[in-house]
């Protein structure tokens, strides 16, 4: 039953709007639908979140109302009764309207079930036209309306980058993505693209990345064959990159991950460094628990690793770290394409915050480094609030730090202004990040 799809993808919006994460959401409220069912909800869900303020405007403008002028329901309804009618191309808008419109009769006012019907409709006729006229505008406003960009966000992004330039991240914050897979260093590629190809699964090798497997679809990993098996790890290419980055600048000794999270840059690197012993640290327990599941499906073995929970700016390494991996807490920028709740959940305020955590956290960093130890500092962000202007404020707190080029060289690297290298998201399987390399002198 298709409306149990839109339902959930109704309820999964709500949990968003009260600061939950799409995807977990999307998790709990779909694991009894089936397949069909949960594919659309996910759709609905993704076209709502990813221009979310286009939506919200389109809404406004066809009802001459504030959305908090009008039921909940109403709202909401309307929110992903738009964001459907306008992307959804392989689903009846008229089954969308009329299951949305029930919906409002349950819990709307009495008068809104016929309002919704109205505007729905007449989104379904107009509301292509509006998009594609935003999408050809060359102006930053309607650039960020399209995208769903916030304007604070668009007009730091034009200060930091100039028009042009901020004008593509924009168009990337919203441009569709997809899986890749980390190939673990115990599997072969050929008998892994094999059963992904049995499954129906379009993949093949990164021209990149010499680990990744470039997926055509977003897929659930899990039901992926050969994930239990611990034959790959989803990962964005981006993310792969920082890791081979740190890899590629470590001179020896124990390696310290400050904010490990669910540990996915910490296996790669001890996959990637035979030998090698890492610390990882994480402030959330959940995460860390998390971790230890994903060693057990890597088979990376407990002797090669130790993983603590407690707040960074606080704990004392096992051993001085010869490498200092400090993949930081930031706004998710970069992510907007793949996370599109994130923008929901920042503000200017949020950002500042952020900046602040993140300076403490590399001055830290460069604190527990060994003398000649390397600091690998990152973030998924694209505001140079958290990046460039964090290293320079290190770098000033602590003035025996030289940066150095990482010595892996990527067509996808661009320079920083003037510290680290940004990836932009400029492929489906890639997210933004910026990279720094920070070397503490002996």
């Amino acid at each position: 039953m298709k409306g149990r799809g839109i339902e959930a993808s109704l309820l999964v919006w709500r949990d968003v709007l009260a600061g939950g994460f799409a995807s977990e959401s999307l998790r709990k409220r779909t694991e009894t639908l089936t397949e069909t069912e949960r594919t659309l909800a996910a759709t609905l869900v993704f076209a709502a979140l990813r221009r979310a303020a286009l939506w919200k405007h389109m809404a406004r403008e066809m009802t001459r109302r504030p959305l908090g002028g009008m039921s909940r329901a109403a709202g909401d309804a309307l929110v992903i009764g738009i964001a459907g009618v306008c992307e959804l191309k392989n689903f009846s808008p008229r089954v969308l309207v009329n299951a949305l419109v029930e919906w409002v009769k349950e819990r709307g006012e009495e008068r809104e079930p016929g309002m919704v019907n109205a505007v729905l409709r007449r989104a379904a006729r107009e509301g292509p036209d509006i998009v594609a006229r935003l999408r050809a505008s060359r102006s930053i406003k309607d650039a960020s309306l399209y995208s769903g960009v916030p304007g604070w966000a668009a007009g730091l992004w034009t200060g930091s980058w100039g028009k042009e330039q901020a004008k593509e991240i924009i168009r990337l914050s919203s441009m569709k993505t997809f899986l890749s897979l980390r190939l673990s260093a115990r599997h072969e590629p050929s008998p892994v693209l094999e059963a992904l190809e049995e499954a129906g699964l379009r993949a093949w090798r990164s021209p990149l990345v010499s680990q990744s497997l470039r997926m055509s679809s977003t897929g659930h990993p899990p039901s992926i064959p050969g994930y239990s098996e611990g034959a790959f790890t989803p990962q964005t290419e981006s993310s792969m990159i920082v890791g081979e980055i740190a890899s590629s600048v470590f001179t020896g000794g124990s390696v310290l991950d400050m904010c490990t999270g669910r540990g996915v840059k910490a296996f790669q690197f001890l996959e990637s460094v035979p030998g090698s012993f890492l610390e990882g640290w994480d402030i959330s327990a959940p995460r860390i628990n998390a971790a230890l599941q994903e060693s057990a499906r890597l088979g990376v073995g407990r002797e090669r690793f130790a993983l603590r929970t407690g707040n960074a700016l606080e704990m004392e390494p096992l051993a001085g770290p010869g490498l200092v991996m400090l993949d930081a807490p930031c706004s998710g920028s970069g992510t907007w394409a793949r996370h599109p709740d994130g923008k929901m959940r920042l503000s200017p305020e949020k950002l500042e915050d952020l900046a602040e955590l993140q300076s403490k956290l590399l001055v830290r960093a460069i604190d527990l480094a060994a003398a000649g130890g390397t600091v690998l500092y990152s973030t998924c962000s694209l505001f140079r609030q958290e990046n460039e202007q964090v290293v320079a404020k290190a770098m000033e707190a602590r003035p025996g730090i030289v940066e150095m080029p990482p010595h892996n060289t990527y067509d996808c690297l661009i320079r920083g202004r003037p510290w680290g290298s940004y990836i932009l998201p400029r492929l489906p399987w890639l997210d933004g990040f910026f990279i720094a390399v920070l070397t503490k002198r002996a």
